[in-house]
């Protein structure tokens, strides 16, 4: 599935490195007695090298592996190595982000799974999908910011939910993340933490 007009446009405000051509990638993960699952090398292909602002002084750098001298130092992760996480229990076997703190959780499943900012979520592109909707959103004026309530079952919640249910944004949705997006409200809802949280443009 292709990236919409919004995630597109997200995307065109991040830079970019050169990044490891993704047959060396595939040549690293083979070498290290890894299986290079399709999923993992079409994310580098199409994403490798786009650098992420995850907090004040703080990226990720997309990929799976990074260069040796790259334009951006290295932070985390050693050049030319990939780092794997074992299957376990519900979870598939996962590769690290080229470079990213530990603590966001940069991983991309086997099954495509991705884990960390914007996550989790059932792919990649659903991760772009969702900085799309939040960037389309903010970019139409002031914005203010309401934790609805951590127990969404509460009958007014459940009347919100029903009301917004014609504007969800079906590819920034997935099991665990829903968005609804209006002319002038936006809503997140976890429902696994059972957690609302709504955007609104202020006058």
């Amino acid at each position: 599935m292709g990236l919409t007009n919004r995630a597109k446009s997200w995307l065109s405000t991040l830079s970019r490195e050169k990044t490891l051509p993704t047959v060396e990638v595939e040549k690293i993960l083979l070498d290290g007695g890894h299986t290079p699952h399709q999923v993992w090398l079409d994310f580098h292909e199409n994403y490798g090298g786009y650098i992420e602002e995850v907090g004040p002084g703080d990226i990720a750098i997309w990929g799976l592996a990074r260069g040796a001298n790259p334009a951006t130092p290295l932070l985390w992760f050693k050049a030319e190595q990939v780092y794997i996480e074992p299957a376990r229990k519900r979870f598939s076997e996962a590769i690290l982000c080229a470079d990213a703190h530990p603590t966001h959780g940069y991983e991309l499943g086997s099954d495509g799974r991705f884990f960390g900012i914007g996550g989790p979520a059932e792919s990649f592109v659903m991760k772009l999908e969702r900085h799309g909707v939040l960037h389309d959103f903010h970019s139409r004026g002031k914005v203010r910011r309401t934790l609805l309530t951590h127990k969404s079952d509460e009958p007014e919640h459940v009347a919100l939910l029903n009301d917004m249910a014609p504007s969800l944004v079906h590819e920034a949705s997935g099991r665990a993340k829903k968005l609804y997006l209006e002319e002038r409200r936006l809503l997140e809802f976890c429902p696994f933490i059972k957690q609302l949280v709504m955007w609104e443009q202020v006058p």
